[in-house]
């Protein structure tokens, strides 16, 4: 069984992608966008059973400015617009979320299953997740150092404890980013074994908007 975490930048910048097969990661790239939502998967993968991204996949709902999901996983994304349209109006995160509705949107079109939709046509589930929440999760004894200011050091704490779980890559990762993503994985791999915990409120399609609204954060349970 194989899985993918996304660690998402925005539609203009690559993101970081961390496939995982059973408990082996194999990192790489890709620019997402509309019309490529997701990544390719490598010849040498089995099809993905999930995806799960670090990027916000829908709006408060209507009348609340921050969604339930971003409270309880303590989110950056404190305050969302009302509508898609005012997200280039964002001060902070802006592409990033722009990213995030767009890639959650697109698979939705394309028919793959959402974590509380299921679709049962055999596609994978495209999740949403975040990084600080799996480790808190994880490891709530570690004091997280920031990605921004000690890259370095975020790396070398996360990845230890990451293969002290059983994981293993023949190319470890070269940055918090990819770090980030092996993160994603793993809560994509915990989601498809049945041992995640949920954070949030069940997904709502503004179809008005093209927009989904609320929606899971998901973490493997400790």
């Amino acid at each position: 069984m194989s899985v993918c975490g996304i660690d998402v930048g925005s539609l203009r910048t690559t993101s970081a992608v961390a496939w995982l097969e059973e408990s082996e990661l194999e990192f790489a790239a890709y620019v997402p966008s509309a019309a490529r939502p997701l990544p390719a998967v490598p010849t040498a993968i089995s099809p993905p059973v999930c995806f799960a991204l670090d990027a916000p996949q829908g709006l408060p709902a209507a009348g609340e400015p921050r969604r339930a999901a971003d409270r309880a996983a303590n989110t950056p994304t404190r305050l969302l617009p009302a509508r898609r349209a005012d997200i280039a109006s964002m001060r902070a995160y802006g592409p990033l979320v722009d990213a995030g509705l767009t890639i959650f949107w697109e698979a939705l079109q394309r028919g793959f299953a959402t974590l509380d939709g299921r679709a049962p046509n055999g596609r994978p589930a495209v999740l949403e997740t975040y990084p600080r929440f799996v480790i808190r999760t994880l490891w709530p004894e570690l004091s997280i150092p920031s990605k921004r200011k000690e890259p370095r050091r975020y790396l070398a704490e996360l990845w230890p404890r990451i293969r002290e779980r059983g994981y293993t890559a023949v190319v470890p990762p070269a940055s918090h980013d990819e770090v980030d993503a092996a993160l994603c994985a793993l809560a994509a791999q915990a989601w498809a074994e049945g041992m995640a915990v949920l954070a949030g409120a069940p997904t709502v399609v503004d179809a008005e908007d093209r927009v989904l609204r609320e929606g899971f954060i998901v973490a493997p349970a400790r």
